[in-house]
């Protein structure tokens, strides 16, 4: 399908109108507006930057895709959620949403302009979300489904909206901690290039005509330099095949049973399991909130789970609850269900409550995750200035040894 614009004039009044219109071809898109009474003056494709998940279709580039627009996917939802809840009807909250969009050329405005042709043509919102998995997850759409047939469908948008806004806050708060780190970095590298390609070696051939040995420290940090210089290539591109590997790796079965190991646990950092587990009590709350029952719940939930490792212990506990298992003995891996967890969840399943304990528990290590990042930052800004201060004042002594012998020798 692609997206066409158009201006035309009515054949009843003869006024000018300019829009846009999704279609195979263009004269698909000449015949539907003759059908309205719009005679054609000017019709071309709309143009919009390259989307990466049109050309390359993979669970893993659809997840990072959602992931990057997570702040536009929160405001798209809390703006139809407030227009539904206002008595705004679907299409006219959609033609808003895209007058919202009218300045910009970003790929949200095409995709909401599809969305409204689908919905035109009769299909459900959870249908026509459901067509971009590189914006909308699938757990997005059975809940989006779930609150039409409920009739809630404002009260899932607003409750996505705010779950996508706590997420994309957390995010922006663990970038920010290792942003400092990241940057101070640079800089002490960047001193080390400099220092050891401009200034040393000045220094040591001095030295060598006046027949003195340069300093030993001198000499290394000199050579330090110089090779991250000369291959610095060759170590980027070792990096990137790291992590190409890395990725081999995890996308094999091999890797299931190195992330299952004891030491592989012991390293996984806690916040990032506190995030994972949060992400998923939250999900599954919201999904039984909206009504859809335990084991379609969890099968929809699971491969939006950050770990591939609890991915497989939520489809085994679907398997085990369709068997007559309860869910506290189905969530029955210890290292990311903690005996409270499988306790509350139990209290949850026989008092009929489990969506709201769900939702506490999330909330629980959404709060836990805050006060680890908060730790960290704490923690990494005076490791940080230590670690570049340690690294200044060897480059700096490397610089200022040569002066001492040149002061010898003068």
């Amino acid at each position: 399908m692609t997206l066409f614009r158009y201006t035309a004039v009515g054949t009843a009044d003869s006024a000018l109108r300019r829009g846009e219109l999704v279609g195979e071809t263009a004269a698909e898109v000449r015949a539907s507006l003759r059908r309205v009474g719009l005679q054609v003056l000017e019709l071309r494709p709309a143009r919009a930057r390259v989307d990466l998940g049109s050309i390359l279709r993979s669970d893993a580039l659809h997840s990072w895709l959602r992931s990057r627009r997570r702040a536009l996917r929160a405001e798209l939802f809390d703006s139809l959620s407030t227009l539904l809840e206002s008595g705004t009807p679907l299409l006219t909250a959609i033609d808003t949403a895209i007058g919202a969009q009218a300045r910009s050329r970003s790929r949200l405005r095409l995709v909401l302009v599809e969305i409204r042709e689908t919905l035109r043509a009769g299909s459900p919102l959870s249908r026509a979300l459901a067509a971009h998995p590189d914006w909308f997850e699938s757990a997005e759409v059975a809940m989006v489904e779930a609150g039409e047939h409920g009739g809630t469908l404002p009260a899932v948008l607003r409750s996505l909206a705010e779950r996508h806004e706590r997420s994309h806050e957390l995010g922006q708060k663990l970038a920010a901690a290792l942003a400092y780190p990241a940057v101070v970095a640079v800089v002490g590298l960047g001193a080390l290039l400099f220092l050891s390609t401009k200034t040393l070696p000045e220094l040591v051939r001095i030295l060598r005509d006046g027949k003195v040995e340069p300093p030993a420290l001198t000499l290394r940090v000199m050579g330090l330099g110089q090779f991250l210089l000369a291959n610095g290539l060759w170590i980027l591109a070792a990096a990137i095949l790291a992590i190409v590997g890395f990725v081999a790796l995890r996308r094999s079965g091999r890797f299931e049973s190195v992330a299952r190991s004891k030491l592989a646990r012991r390293l996984q950092p806690s916040v990032v399991r506190s995030l994972t587990i949060a992400g998923f009590a939250r999900r599954l709350a919201e999904m039984l909130r909206s009504g859809v029952p335990l084991v379609e719940a969890l099968r929809v939930v699971a491969p939006t789970v950050g770990s591939r490792e609890l991915r497989a212990q939520v489809e085994a506990a679907a398997r085990r609850i369709e068997r007559g298992d309860e869910i506290s003995a189905s969530l029955d891996d210890e290292h990311w269900f903690d005996p409270e967890f499988r306790r509350l969840v139990e209290i949850g399943a026989a008092s009929g409550d489990l969506d709201r304990l769900l939702e506490r528990l999330g909330a629980r290590y959404e709060r836990r995750s805050r006060r680890l990042i908060d730790r960290l930052s704490a923690l990494l800004e005076p490791a940080v200035i230590l670690v570049l201060a340690s690294l200044i004042g060897v480059v700096v002594m490397a610089a200022v040894l040569p002066m001492v012998r040149l002061q010898e020798i003068l």
